[in-house]
């Protein structure tokens, strides 16, 4: 169980920095068990940290997905070494057989931070938990944040199976840091229709 997460923790072992499983990968690693396929695994490090990456993985290729345009495709643009800003925020690595997805997260001194709005923080420690096999993962209320964009099947189902077992400081987060109010209400009522 959970062979991908394992696998990505063992190749970041000696990172010394902050990382963590996100997306959907992260929603089971919350509940303790796999709900559905994932496509897909991603994780999160923080976007001071970045240099430190780059040197980790010194020897592979490196990309980055140059959004800046924010319109039409998103371009994947080899990774020279350049500090990467905001909107970039997505970068790939081809470690051996695999290409590992890191997405550039914000922070302050000691929250994490919405990049789609600065306003939106939670505190790092509860942002970022770890599973009994020392597995960090993105917290689920941010990752079920992040799904509000698109609210495709795959992330309704991810809200039936997370809401449940969040506590009620968690959800109330998640409600509260939601700005689009149609999206609020649907949410809501996901959260409601679960608990």
């Amino acid at each position: 169980m959970f062979e991908p997460c394992h696998k990505l923790n063992t190749i970041m072992s000696k990172f010394g920095f902050t990382w963590f499983i996100a997306g959907g990968w992260a929603i089971d690693l919350f509940l303790g068990r796999e709900t559905r396929l994932h496509e897909d695994i991603e994780i999160g490090i923080y976007r001071n940290s970045q240099m430190k990456l780059y040197k980790y993985f010194e020897k592979q290729n490196k990309y980055y997905i140059n959004n800046k345009s924010l319109i039409g495709k998103h371009i994947k643009t080899e990774w020279n070494k350049e500090y990467l800003r905001l909107p970039i925020h997505e970068i790939y690595v081809e470690y051996k057989d695999l290409e590992i997805e890191i997405l550039l997260n914000e922070r302050d001194e000691e929250n994490w931070v919405y990049r789609r709005n600065e306003k939106i923080k939670l505190n790092e420690k509860l942002a970022i938990k770890l599973t009994r096999d020392e597995i960090p993962y993105l917290s689920p209320e941010i990752v079920l944040l992040f799904k509000t964009k698109e609210m495709r099947d795959k992330d309704i189902e991810d809200f039936n199976n997370a809401v449940p077992e969040m506590d009620i400081s968690q959800v109330k987060w998640l409600i509260e840091s939601i700005d689009d109010i149609e999206i609020k209400e649907k949410v809501r009522k996901l959260t409601t229709a679960s608990t």
